[in-house]
């Protein structure tokens, strides 16, 4: 969201940095206000508050962890109020009204992958796919949640490009193979899908350049060659190539 976007929903955003929107404005939040949503968004069902009090403070004892807890709680709720966290019983949860970013993103590309993809896919409708979980997040507590969130974006973005290319949208191909390079520069499949559009639409030169490329990366990162589908596939012009 941008800074001072207005709107009647709260809302926390973690792609591909933290922002959160209470009543429609903008709400700046502290370092350690960010920490303790962000552990609390991941987790769909709330996190305990013994939990909490381990993962952020682990060298405290339980009684200063608590009151730190407490303290930053308290923080929260004053620039808040009761809309953005849930603190009733033991847990922490985000409120109910919240809607959060990846979640929906989560939705949408979860239908992509299960074979339910759009008839026809516009890029800039899925843009979203391109933007990593908590960037410029350095805390080792989301990194799962970020390396979830980039195998199931790589697999829509993959089935997107394929589809686009089935139906003869080669630039849009293109585009989605692109940005699933820029996830997973190593995996052959964006790279054999773009090489097969630029192949489709006539440009020899484009589709060899994409695949000697991928080449000279999986050789310098991992001493591997691209599969015999990709060497045949602009070998033979892509006559016998099939998403």
């Amino acid at each position: 969201m941008a800074t001072g976007r207005q709107g009647d929903g709260d809302a926390l955003e973690l792609m591909p940095s933290v922002r959160c929107r209470v009543g429609g404005v903008e709400v700046p939040l502290t370092e350690g206000m960010c920490a303790l949503v962000v552990m609390v968004a991941l987790e769909n069902g709330g996190v305990s508050r013994r939990v909490l009090q381990a993962r952020l403070w682990p060298g405290l004892d339980a009684g200063d962890a608590a009151k730190r807890l407490r303290q930053l709680l308290w923080r929260v709720k004053r620039e808040t109020g009761d809309r953005l966290l849930d603190t009733s019983g033991g847990s922490v949860r985000l409120a109910a009204d919240v809607s959060v970013d990846l979640r929906t993103a989560e939705r949408r590309a979860r239908r992509v992958v299960s074979g339910e993809p759009p008839e026809r896919a516009d890029p800039a409708e899925w843009s979203f796919l391109g933007r990593a979980l908590l960037a410029d997040w350095l805390d080792e507590g989301a990194w799962e949640a970020q390396d979830r969130w980039n195998r199931l974006r790589l697999l829509a973005l993959e089935r997107l490009a394929e589809q686009a290319l089935r139906a003869g949208d080669h630039p849009g191909a293109i585009e989605f193979a692109s940005t699933a390079v820029g996830v997973d520069e190593l995996n052959e499949v964006p790279h054999r899908v773009m090489a097969a559009a630029y192949l489709a639409r006539g440009d020899l030169a484009s589709a060899w350049r994409v695949f000697t490329r991928f080449q000279q990366l999986l050789g310098r990162e991992m001493g591997l060659e691209p599969s015999p589908a990709f060497r045949d596939l602009v070998g033979h012009g892509g006559v016998a190539w099939s998403a």
